[in-house]
């Protein structure tokens, strides 16, 4: 069977199928865990503080493995390593379920993350290759769905699974779905591996890579709570991270097979695609971040309710993918980039008018017309990436630009939680100033709250709190207008 040759019909959809099953699973690991984190540590005998290195654990090996895919599938070829790679994340996920002890569960974590960095970025190089040159723009739509509704679905999977069965099952549902995935790709794409060649390992390189993408990966996970730079093991890991990925730029630059080919980013499109996707998706996963941390920890959402209200975002992403996939075989990205961050934009500022008695409905709504637009950020932005480079390129090339996105979407979650809380000091001293004997109000207030002092400043932290989910709405509708111009950078791309 010729490699070159695009699958048509029902085989077309079986591998669209089966690539965005693999990534959906191994998108909804990095976000399913988070929610049975205090259940897993009650289980296993730690402190909760001790259950967090379930997340960084898996974080910290994806990151460092993620850009490696391009070195690794020119050795091993793109199928051989897709299939390795989802039925070792499945082999490892059953050994994560079976843990007795936190310190089995976070090593089979690390092999998890580690074996697992490679299913995105060949997932859409698979992907592409398989699909006429004319319908790669609805292949991009069609598997960008799961980058949209993936990170939706695991925390509402993830508690239900946890209150009516066990943690173990956040793990074992992988199995299924993996192995489907693998066997749909060992069945359509024998015969038609890539093109493989031994080359010199850049031992060096991978070195570096480890302790760059490993150090800066940990400080993010655990900024917050050693207090950021007020704690020698953050400055420590800050300081091995800038060092290390300083030398790792440097050394990469001018190897003649580099694991990480920085080379890239001498392409104009492929620059702007990488930094206008780094940042919009910093922006876009911060709301997805502080909007279940207001419900619940202000509105008093259950993490099952929560999810529900932002769950509305994949119904138009799903409406909208075959008209994106079309969109951006025929007009100007910039465009289409230009009309998502705007409607993101009026989104963000639909939020910022959130108050304590917003109803479900008011709260949900932001998240459905936010729907039409995702598609519309995602698909032009990696099809800027895959047409700045060679076809036996793409591999590598995603898998650089999914590391920068995850690792800016890590920035995000760390700065929009520390925010948070900031902010909610700020107006909960703001607040308290006005609370004087003198102002009448106030004391009418006291009174009505039977003098109960705690139950006071317990009302002024929820209405600190409700006062920093609006200033920090605000601030990515801002940032959304602000990243239109940095759209329009990039060359126009002939269809």
């Amino acid at each position: 069977m010729n490699e070159s040759v695009p699958l048509k019909g029902v085989k077309l959809l079986l591998i669209t199928l089966a690539t965005s099953m693999a990534t959906f699973m191994m998108i909804l690991d990095t976000s399913i865990a988070n929610v049975a984190i205090p259940t897993i540590a009650g289980n296993l005998g730690v402190s909760t503080d001790q259950g967090i290195w379930v997340i960084t654990a898996f974080g910290a090996a994806n990151a460092i493995s993620m850009p490696m895919t391009g070195f690794l599938s020119r050795r091993f070829g793109e199928v051989k390593l897709f299939i390795f790679a989802t039925m070792g994340f499945v082999i490892a996920s059953m050994l994560c379920g079976m843990s007795s002890s936190i310190e089995m569960l976070i090593f089979f974590r690390v092999i998890q993350g580690a074996i697992s960095g490679s299913i995105a970025p060949l997932s859409q190089s698979l992907l592409l290759r398989n699909f006429p040159r004319e319908k790669h723009g609805l292949a991009m739509s069609l598997w960008s769905m799961t980058v949209v509704i993936a990170p939706i679905m695991g925390p509402i999977l993830g508690g239900v699974l946890t209150d009516n069965y066990s943690w173990s099952w956040i793990f074992f549902i992988n199995a299924p779905i993996g192995i489907i995935a693998s066997a749909l790709v060992f069945y359509l794409l024998k015969g038609k591996e890539t093109k493989t060649q031994r080359e010199s390992v850049d031992y060096m390189g991978i070195g570096l890579l480890v302790v760059a993408a490993g150090s800066l990966q940990m400080m993010l996970d655990l900024g917050k709570d050693h207090d950021w730079f007020q704690s020698n093991l953050i400055l420590g890991l800050t300081f091995v991270a800038v060092l290390s990925w300083g030398c790792m730029i440097i050394w990469e630059w001018y190897h003649d097979n580099p694991v990480v080919n920085f080379r890239f980013f001498t392409k104009r499109n492929f620059t702007i695609a990488v930094i206008v996707m780094s940042l919009g998706y910093m922006v876009y996963f911060g709301s997805t971040v502080l909007l279940p941390l207001w419900l619940q920890g202000v509105m008093g959402y259950t993490a099952s309710w929560s999810g529900y209200a932002t769950a509305p975002v994949g119904i138009l992403a799903v409406v909208s993918a075959p008209i994106i996939g079309k969109l951006v075989q025929k007009i100007d990205i910039r465009y289409i980039l230009t009309y998502a961050f705007l409607i993101f934009s009026v989104v963000g500022f639909w939020r910022s008018t959130y108050n304590l008695a917003a109803s479900f409905d008011y709260i949900m709504m932001p998240q459905l017309i936010q729907g039409a637009a995702t598609l519309a950020f995602f698909v032009p932005l990696q099809n800027l990436i895959v047409n700045s480079v060679k076809p036996d390129q793409i591999a590598n090339a995603v898998a650089l630009s999914t590391f920068f996105r995850t690792l800016f979407g890590s920035f995000s979650s760390s700065i929009v939680t520390t925010m948070w809380d900031q902010r909610m000091e700020f107006h909960h001293s703001r607040i308290a100033e006005g609370f004087t004997v003198a102002n009448h109000q106030v004391s009418q207030f006291i009174h009505s709250m039977s003098n109960n002092l705690d139950a006071v400043n317990n009302v002024i932290t929820r209405q600190s709190y409700m006062m920093s989910t609006v200033d920090l709405f605000w601030l990515s509708g801002i940032l959304c207008l602000l990243l239109i111009p940095l759209v329009w950078l990039a060359k126009p791309v002939r269809h």
